[in-house]
């Protein structure tokens, strides 16, 4: 750390990074007491050696901002700077860096890649815990700069591998809990357990991330589809690491049938709003209803409708919610009340749209069946 804290001391020459100069000095002194490491906790470590690389950052000086970030790398490498997580919010080493690396929206494309890196490399440090609440503060901070680059094809890529990354990791870990639960030691009385760490508790800090992004899924709707594309990703990166006992799980069962499916079937088309639709039963009903001039399929009966135009959504769009589907069979189709709402979400993606543009989702149900 003293290394990089010297490169960026002499490269930040002149009146305009005179802030960065100064606040290396004091690192450098910090590190270099007599009775540093004894003396001072870890979270005042990091707040001093942050804070020259912040301002780095916020330069917008590329050599500077390189610097600054091999720096946050080696300070998530040093024993000396990460501690277990006992302290108070603001002084945890995840809540320190994403304040260090705030700017990240507003950096040059190549930078912002470099701090998804850095993102990721946080969930890895040995003591960092990996819960719902942290996945949420790393993902606000892709998702901003997701918003603010997503025309840049690099950042566009680094953010959702990072996402997908993160996502996968928090749902693993609770799916291997799931499947060692048989064998953990039951002689442990239950108030020597982690009440953290339950698996009943893992759940709920997993539904409460897929509700965070079924909720930002929900707000896209509307909104261009690469966020749509975004967030959907993410809602599949948690249910294809997800365990086939999650439907065991009223949370997880409930936020399926009333805000995921419904989201997913708007976003395929709604026949209501729908002016081109046709429905199966339409000539015979065709002297009852020659009167009605409401638009939609809600004279028609249920299932009956079909658009006769081809769906708006983008390929990659519509394939993700394929898989989606796919996976909500996986997970809650073996659950009898959660049958009519797949029921409707099959509908709308294999009957609905005219026949010519059924064949991808057809493929995908075909692709996911052989496995």
């Amino acid at each position: 750390m003293e290394e990089i804290l010297r490169k960026l001391q002499k490269e930040a020459s002149g009146s305009k990074y005179k802030a960065i100069k100064e606040s290396c000095t004091w690192a450098l002194e910090t590190l270099g007491g007599v009775d540093t490491i004894v003396k001072i906790p870890p979270h005042l470590l990091r707040e001093k050696c942050l804070l020259p690389l912040q301002l780095a950052l916020e330069s917008k000086n590329m050599k500077l901002a390189q610097h600054a970030l091999a720096g946050i790398q080696k300070l998530l490498s040093e024993e000396r700077f990460v501690s277990m997580e006992t302290d108070s919010d603001e002084k945890q080493l995840l809540n320190q860096v994403l304040n260090a690396v705030k700017v990240t929206p507003s950096l040059n494309e190549d930078l912002q890649v470099e701090v998804m890196k850095v993102l990721l490399c946080i969930t890895y440090t040995p003591t960092f815990d990996l819960n719902g609440s942290a996945v949420l503060k790393i993902a606000e901070v892709c998702i901003e700069t997701y918003t603010c680059s997503c025309h840049q094809r690099s950042i566009n890529t680094a953010v959702r591998a990072t996402l997908s990354q993160m996502l996968s990791d928090l749902t693993l870990q609770l799916r291997q809990r799931q499947e060692n639960t048989i064998i953990e030691n039951p002689d442990v009385p239950q108030e020597f357990r982690n009440p953290g760490s339950t698996v009943e508790a893992l759940c709920d800090d997993l539904v409460s991330v897929l509700t965070v992004l079924c909720e930002k899924l929900q707000a896209a709707i509307n909104d261009n589809q690469q966020l749509q594309l975004l967030y959907l990703e993410c809602i599949l990166s948690v249910l294809s690491s997800s365990s086939s006992c999650m439907h065991l799980h009223r949370g997880f069962t409930d936020l399926i049938w009333k805000n995921l499916c419904p989201a997913l079937i708007v976003i395929l088309g709604n026949p209501i709003h729908d002016k081109t639709i046709t429905s199966a039963h339409s000539s015979a009903s065709a002297s009852v209803d020659s009167d009605s001039t409401s638009p939609g399929v809600s004279d028609h009966g249920r299932g009956s409708g079909c658009s006769s135009t081809a769906p708006a959504l983008s390929g990659p769009v519509a394939r993700t919610i394929y898989y989606i589907a796919a996976e909500l069979v996986r997970l809650v189709g073996s659950v009898d009340s959660m049958k009519p709402v797949l029921q409707s979400l099959y509908h709308r993606m294999l009957l609905y749209p005219p026949p010519q543009h059924r064949v991808e989702a057809i493929k995908v149900m075909k692709e996911v069946g052989m496995h």
